[in-house]
């Protein structure tokens, strides 16, 4: 039977289905056949599993192909993609309205958001602690041409309504954003309920304290589902070449007019960028940014492909040792 995953921790499944919300464990096939763990479901996904029979525990057989995919490097050292939200169909990109504002933050999660292939809102949420909402919303603005802003509060509630419209009857709504913006209040205040627990705002540092360790999908009274995540302390990009192009669609199309074609924007004569950036007409930060963003997905991409090329020669380096060591039996 098809069933939609709500919660995944350790190898243990809430499922929705029309047999109702069950607990599951993978199937063996499963588990070994998959390459990593992107190849396993996770929160949001959609699975085939048992049918329960009337029992309240299932067995997770297949997944099923994911129409969007939110991911992120694996964090640390370690080289490989972690699948952070699927099947999403609107990214509500939180940051804080106090010390969290960052744009280069948004800059960073909007081009991850974009090669999802899910459609991003940023929402600014704690506008009753801040006394220039309007200038923070117009510099949001002026970063994420086409995407909207909404300036929120799960405080007093304002503004929450215009979340609502992107979570209609059938469709996910997911909150990424660094710990401490207020994700898991936003969600509370939507669903009318405390089903994520809250921490009291940091004294010394006028931020919310981080709360959620799991991801976790949650049905709406108007039918919609929301999903809040845990929050980011590092979110590295994994592949992002559409991503960065939709987020930074200004610089690219400025770099039409430099004059060389293959133009990097640093030290080639007739550069259009870097002219505009001289001029005060472009954000040195966001061109920087630009820079480091895209120096990023290149080392990700590199050293995945390192990664990739050392695993196939050591698989048959065994593969040939095995040979060797079969051959000597029957010498």
């Amino acid at each position: 039977m098809p069933a939609r995953v709500l919660f995944q921790s350790r190898g243990i499944y809430r499922l929705i289905s029309e047999a109702g919300e069950l607990w599951a464990e993978m199937g063996g096939a499963l588990r070994h056949e998959a390459l990593n763990s992107v190849n396993l479901p996770t929160c949001g996904d959609w699975v085939l599993a048992d049918d329960p029979k009337g029992c309240d525990r299932t067995v997770v057989r297949f997944l099923l192909p994911r129409r969007t995919a939110f991911f992120r490097k694996l964090a640390g050292t370690s080289v490989g993609p972690q699948v952070v939200a699927a099947n999403v169909d609107t990214v509500c990109l939180v940051s804080g309205l106090d010390s969290d504002f960052n744009p280069r933050r948004i800059e960073r999660y909007l081009a991850i958001a974009w090669e999802s292939g899910a459609r991003p809102v940023v929402v600014l949420n704690k506008a009753d602690a801040c006394i220039d909402v309007h200038v923070r919303l117009a510099e949001a603005v002026s970063l994420v041409s086409g995407v909207p802003v909404l300036a929120v509060s799960a405080m007093d509630g304002s503004g929450l309504n215009e979340i609502l419209r992107y979570a209609g009857r059938g469709e996910t709504i997911a909150f990424l954003g660094s710990s401490g913006v207020g994700k898991s209040s936003i969600v509370n205040r939507l669903l009318g309920r405390s089903a994520q627990q809250i921490r009291e705002t940091d004294l010394h540092t006028g931020r919310g304290m981080h709360t959620t360790a799991a991801r976790q999908l949650f049905l709406l009274p108007a039918g919609g589902l929301i999903m809040d995540t845990p929050g980011m302390r590092e979110l590295q990009i994994w592949s992002a070449d559409m991503g960065l192009d939709a987020t930074f669609e200004d610089i690219k199309t400025l770099a039409e007019g430099c004059r060389f074609g293959d133009c990097t924007h640093q030290t080639e004569p007739g550069c259009r960028v870097r002219d505009l950036v001289e001029r005060g007409e472009l954000d040195s930060g966001r061109l920087a940014n630009y820079f480091k963003l895209s120096r990023e997905a290149e080392y990700v991409e590199l050293k995945s492909v390192h990664s990739a090329s050392w695993v196939e020669k050591e698989r048959w380096r065994k593969i040939a040792k095995g040979v060797k060591k079969h051959k000597k039996r029957f010498e």
